[in-house]
């Protein structure tokens, strides 16, 4: 719980700003539209923004730098014809 709490207070940045803010004005939207469906999106993306998170997770989108192999002699080369 005080984890969540330290989470929300720092590292404010614009993506996180901007998050909040089209949340809110999503909530806002679905009040008077009477529209459900879009207030789960707001509450959704008003979580994100609040508590930091992302769609893929912990290190979801990360892919590993994959190193230079030394060139055998059977990989082919190639040119460019113009």
């Amino acid at each position: 719980m005080l984890s969540s709490l330290k989470t929300i207070g720092r590292n404010w940045h614009f993506m996180r700003m901007l998050r909040v803010v089209l949340a809110i004005a999503i909530l806002v939207q679905s009040w008077y539209a009477k529209d459900s469906t879009t207030a789960i999106v707001g509450v959704l993306l008003l979580l994100m923004g609040v508590f930091n998170i992302g769609c893929c997770g912990a290190s979801g989108c990360y892919t590993p730098v994959k190193k230079n192999k030394k060139a055998s002699p059977n990989d082919p080369v190639y040119e460019e014809v113009v």
